[in-house]
């Protein structure tokens, strides 16, 4: 467990040193991407999506945690993790990770909404099309970790984790909670194994 939490403040602290200022000019398109690069992005609109939620569940009252809708994405997951030939421990480990980050950014945004002066955006109380929206960002997690898999069972994942995760909030325009939010959800990506036993 300190090890894990030793790379996961490996992985935040790398991104916020290797990730450019958000005033910096955008990559050239004829940079190559990183190789988890694919990976990140669906992460982090999938975390994008966590202030929608939050807005949500600030406007009509709901609890930050929902574990039935947490299962529902775990159970989900799993199949799509035997579907790919991937373990399902893994990968349900993975979307752990997921579903604590936007627990992250939901509780980080009440918190700045509680303080004066301070609002919560206005907010629809029908969640259903931005669950369908992360519903598409899980399964392109799912997909990226299938095909990343010669990465992220190497000793090149960590650095390469970061890489990507700077390039992801810097294009997401992340402020310091996302970008935290972001490391947190890649806690478990940089793994020994994830084929099937």
């Amino acid at each position: 467990m300190r090890l894990r939490g030793f790379l996961v403040g490996l992985i935040a602290a790398a991104t916020m040193l290797v990730a450019p200022p958000l005033s910096a000019p955008p990559m050239s398109a004829a940079a190559p991407a990183p190789p988890l690069s694919g990976l990140t992005d669906a992460v982090a609109g999938r975390l994008v999506l966590a202030d929608a939620v939050a807005a949500s569940k600030w406007a009509s009252g709901a609890a930050i945690d929902d574990p039935a809708r947490e299962q529902v994405v775990l159970d989900t997951v799993s199949q799509l993790a035997v579907d790919r030939n991937l373990d399902p421990a893994y990968v349900r480990n993975v979307f752990r990770d997921q579903i604590e980050a936007s627990k992250t950014v939901q509780r980080g945004l009440f918190a700045l909404w509680e303080l004066p002066g301070q609002a919560a955006p206005p907010a629809t109380p029908d969640l259903g099309p931005v669950r369908a929206a992360i519903n598409e960002f899980n399964v392109a997690i799912v997909d990226e970790l299938a095909a990343s898999r010669n990465v992220v069972t190497t000793l090149r994942c960590p650095p390469e984790l970061a890489v990507s995760n700077a390039r992801s909030a810097a294009g997401a325009g992340f402020d310091p909670l996302h970008v935290a939010a972001l490391a947190q959800a890649g806690a478990s990506v940089c793994a020994v194994s994830t084929g099937s036993s």
